[in-house]
């Protein structure tokens, strides 16, 4: 499928200043952040984890491009901070002649179902910025959040440097309690999805609203040109066999089946921002932060030395000083 290259796009791409500094490694990780290896094949997400949500949004184009990016730095130091949030994939399309929006959201995992099931009602309800609720801000079209139970999570690559697209199947199930089958297949799944070359999958269910969900992803499958998306491992991954393919069978109906970029990968905030910073595993050609986007990323390695149009002298310290706001020092100054 043919993507649209439009200026817009392109100027996320290229962003609005310099680049940040290389971020900064950091040891102040608390118990239930996820804990990642540097070997390839081991696991990469702790193994107590119990609940995920998954949220889709449509967009409008008309967010200040440029800014996106420090947009969604500024809402992960809250979100990434609510009660049991520990990872989240950052999800991307991109429009197309057919399809003008723009797609992403998050798939989150989540210490516990009820803590799953909290962020999955606060997030498009309750969660409030600037005096603007989350679901009526006004570049998007549409907000979805739905908790589920993690039947499996299981990576087989490196979190950090190969896993660069990701794709989410979706069914829709008839009455009953399907967890055992849901069980019984995971190792299936696992032996299946590590045959196939992938570089996660995590099988996830809703008893409730009766949806069940497959959402595995992929390293890049060649090298790539500055400056264009990696279409080509996109369609790789969406062109490949269902991974979910054993539920259709059973006359589950999908209700979606989207393939997109991992556009970040977000971790547990921690205050001052002295957390992992987010990670952006396609930032050779989609948009990333930058100095000079107003806000200051002390995970990522911004300060007042390297970024001063960024950073107030003292941003990073946990403590509300004089100049800073909760915009350009949100990790200092909490507005909710």
């Amino acid at each position: 499928m043919k993507r649209l290259f439009t200026l817009s796009i392109l100027v996320m791409a290229c962003g609005g200043g310099s680049e940040l500094p290389e971020s900064v490694s950091t040891t102040e990780q608390t118990s239930q952040e996820i804990q990642l290896e540097d070997v390839e094949g081991v696991e990469g997400i702790s193994r107590g984890v119990r609940g995920a949500t998954f949220c889709d949004y449509k967009l409008y184009p008309t967010l200040p491009v440029e800014q996106a990016p420090a947009v969604i730095e500024r809402d992960r130091m809250y979100l990434a901070a609510r009660p049991g949030v520990l990872f989240k994939y950052l999800p991307l399309s991109l429009p197309t002649e057919t399809d003008p929006y723009l797609y992403s959201g998050g798939r989150y995992l989540v210490d516990t179902v009820k803590h799953a099931e909290e962020y999955a009602r606060w997030v498009p309800n309750e969660y409030r910025l600037d005096g603007v609720v989350f679901s009526e801000r006004s570049y998007f079209a549409s907000t979805e959040c739905t908790a589920y139970s993690v039947i499996g999570v299981k990576d087989f690559k490196d979190l950090r440097t190969r896993q660069h697209v990701v794709r989410t199947e979706r069914f829709a199930l008839p009455r009953g309690n399907h967890r055992g089958y849901l069980e019984s297949r995971w190792k299936d799944l696992v032996a299946e999805a590590k045959a196939r070359g992938l570089a996660s999958v995590w099988l996830v269910y809703n008893p409730e609203a009766r949806l069940a969900a497959v959402v595995y992803t992929m390293e890049r499958v060649g090298p790539v040109t500055p400056g264009v998306p990696d279409f080509a491992s996109v369609s790789a991954l969406e062109s490949g066999p269902s991974l979910g393919a054993h539920l259709a069978r059973r006359g589950w109906v999908k209700t979606q089946d989207k393939t997109q970029f991992v556009w970040g990968l977000w971790f547990r905030f921690a205050p001052g921002d002295r957390g992992q910073p987010t990670i952006w595993p396609n930032a050779f050609a989609l948009p990333t932060p930058f100095s000079g986007d107003g806000l200051c990323l002390v995970s990522a390695g911004e300060n007042y030395r390297n970024s001063p149009s960024d950073c107030p002298p003292r941003c990073g310290n946990a403590i509300a000083d004089p100049g800073e706001t909760s915009v350009n020092c949100p990790g200092d100054v909490r507005d909710i």
